[in-house]
Formats: C-alpha cells, structure tokens, sequence
C-alpha cells in the first residue's frame, strides 16, 4: 500500500474515531506513514496519531494538541 488511505481496516477505524467523538476530518488531510503508526495532517498540523503495528487488533488513536482546533465543530449553545 502506497497510502494509509488505502488500508481499509484503518480507515474503518478512524470514521468510527471520528464518529464516536463527534470529530470531522477534512477530506485533503493528509496521512503519512512514521515509523509506528500513522500521523494525520491538517494545515500541516498533526491532529491524529493512528497506531499502526501488526501485532495490534486495533488501531489506537490518540488526539494532539491540534484536534479540538481543526476537527471539533462549534457547538452553538442555546438560551
């Protein structure tokens, strides 16, 4: 696989990710391999790291610094 875009196991995990933690990841992010994982890019701002070894079931994600900025909508709040 040239892309983590590619893998299909990966990319399941991190829509369900994204689903469960009301995130939203712009369709030009960007996903480069590293040397144990997967890193996802916006804005040249990592805003995912994706656990990619083969001995895991899963794909661990982790959330950085840059996650609430560029995926977490506003939520507008009532009154």
């Amino acid at each position: 696989m040239n892309s983590p875009k590619e893998n299909t196991r990966l990319m399941q995990a991190v829509g369900d990710y994204l689903t469960k933690n009301h995130l939203t990841l712009p369709r030009d992010a960007d996903f480069q391999y590293c040397i144990d994982g997967v890193l996802v890019f916006v804005d040249d701002k990592i805003v995912l790291i994706i656990g990619d070894r083969p001995d895991l079931a899963d794909y661990p994600i982790e959330e950085t610094e840059h996650t609430d900025k560029y995926l977490r909508q506003p939520i507008a709040a009532i009154v």
